[in-house]
């Protein structure tokens, strides 16, 4: 995409970028040992604009990118590894239910979350989703 797609929609005369465009520059101004001016330059756009839509990628807030997603985790009943063998030969199940003392910590767009013991799954992921960006 380059900047002669941009269209001019508002009072003052400045373009209004699409969002792919937005993304697509501010993930070549992510990218390690690369200067964010040189980029700005090349795309004959202002510094301080780029800088401004890598910290929106960032915060999530150019849309969805590729590799950055939150995933659902399903974990087996019984993990492998975690069978007994019994006085017959055949394998026992190991109790694997969570201990009461264990605990989770998230940290995520500056909040932090702390699960102790048994948490119902319903509710934990209605508190992530409260934090996730609109």
């Amino acid at each position: 995409m380059s900047t002669s797609e941009v269209r001019v929609s508002n009072r003052k005369g400045r373009p209004n970028y699409p969002l792919a465009y937005k993304r697509e520059v501010a993930m070549a101004a992510c990218a390690p040992n690369v200067s964010v001016a040189k980029v700005a330059l090349a795309h004959g756009l202002n510094t301080n604009m780029v800088f401004k839509w890598r910290r929106e990628l960032r915060a999530g807030l150019l849309g969805s990118t590729d590799g950055c997603a939150l995933v659902p985790v399903t974990l087996p009943s019984s993990p492998a590894g975690a069978i007994k063998a019994h006085d017959q030969g055949e394998p026992q199940p190991v109790d694997n239910t969570p201990a009461t003392d264990s605990h989770i910590e998230i940290e995520l767009n500056g909040a932090r979350v702390r699960v102790h013991g048994r948490v119902d799954p319903i509710q934990l992921r209605l508190v992530l989703r409260c934090l996730l960006p609109v």
